[in-house]
């Protein structure tokens, strides 16, 4: 779900929300879109039986961005929600893909419209509230709607053949090898604690680390010797420029999943690859960080 947030954003975030809402209350949500010069007067989505308004906020790659941008929409949003539509509405919520967290300054914002409007409820929904609804969903309505989910077959059965689709994609973006790439060594006990990595991101690592002996053995037997510090290379340099961003851990790993991936949906093997890769990467300590001084950096 995270992977569905971050990628959607603007209108395609609003998308994924309204047809979230469709699937769970069905005609008792309803969709709502700009007619022209009307505008949607600062909703949405509107849920019937509740009168809750929806507005949604999908910001590019699920990151917070610019503060004072989220906090001037949500003024905005309200405002004319408030004006145009005050016979319909009793709740107003703002609907976001930040799944790193609100900045506090979005919560003093929704805090202050409470305190200046007691008559309306206000909330927040955010990752924890797409999950919350998802589960309440059938369980085949659940897949239709995330893609594909790996299952315990085909994490114990991992094809060869997509993490070599994998390996030659990523080397074969890489620029240049990088000299003097860090030696392999073993890997901290504590390096996922260490790196602030959230459940989510550290059961995935924890997940590939089952198949990560094949990719090290693909390596190791590859006909290009120079194949894994091309690969320690890319991703070296990757994960330092996506850190120089002070982009969270979280987004970090996002990015890099991407990068091995691909942008849109995957299918399980093919995550199963990914997911062996990475947890390589992490554990031969190509990718994050294995002492404290350099987690704090």
């Amino acid at each position: 779900m995270e992977l569905k947030l971050r990628q959607a954003s603007g209108d395609a975030f609003q998308d994924l929300f309204s047809r979230l809402m469709a699937r769970l209350h069905g005609d008792d949500f309803v969709r709502v879109r700009p007619f022209g010069s009307l505008g949607d007067k600062g909703c949405d989505g509107y849920l019937i039986s509740d009168g809750k308004v929806f507005q949604c906020y999908g910001a590019l790659g699920g990151d917070k961005g610019k503060v004072e941008s989220l906090i001037e929409k949500m003024d905005e949003d309200f405002e004319k929600a408030k004006q145009k539509l005050p016979h319909i509405m009793k709740e107003w919520h703002m609907v976001h893909n930040i799944v790193d967290g609100l900045p506090v300054h979005a919560v003093e914002k929704l805090e202050a419209l409470k305190k200046a409007n007691p008559n309306l409820k206000f909330g927040f929904i955010g990752f924890e509230g797409f999950i919350e609804r998802l589960f309440k969903l059938p369980k085949d309505d659940i897949e239709n709607f995330v893609g594909p989910v790996v299952t315990n077959q085909d994490a114990v059965s991992m094809q060869l053949p997509e993490l070599r689709d994998l390996v030659a994609a990523v080397a074969a973006a890489a620029d240049a090898v990088t000299a003097g790439s860090k030696p392999i060594k073993p890997v901290p006990v504590d390096k996922l604690e260490l790196n602030k990595l959230p459940g989510h991101w550290r059961s995935l690592i924890a997940g590939g680390w089952q198949n990560a002996h094949h990719v090290r053995d693909y390596i190791a037997k590859h006909h290009n010797p120079m194949l894994g510090e091309t690969l320690a290379g890319a991703f070296q340099g990757r994960y330092q420029y996506l850190k120089a961003q002070l982009l969270e851990p979280a987004a970090i790993m996002y990015a890099l999943y991407v990068m091995v991936t691909g942008p849109g949906e995957s299918t399980p093997q093919r995550q199963v690859a990914a997911q062996a890769l990475l947890a390589y990467l992490f554990e031969s300590c190509d990718i994050f960080e294995d002492a404290p001084s350099e987690a704090t950096a």
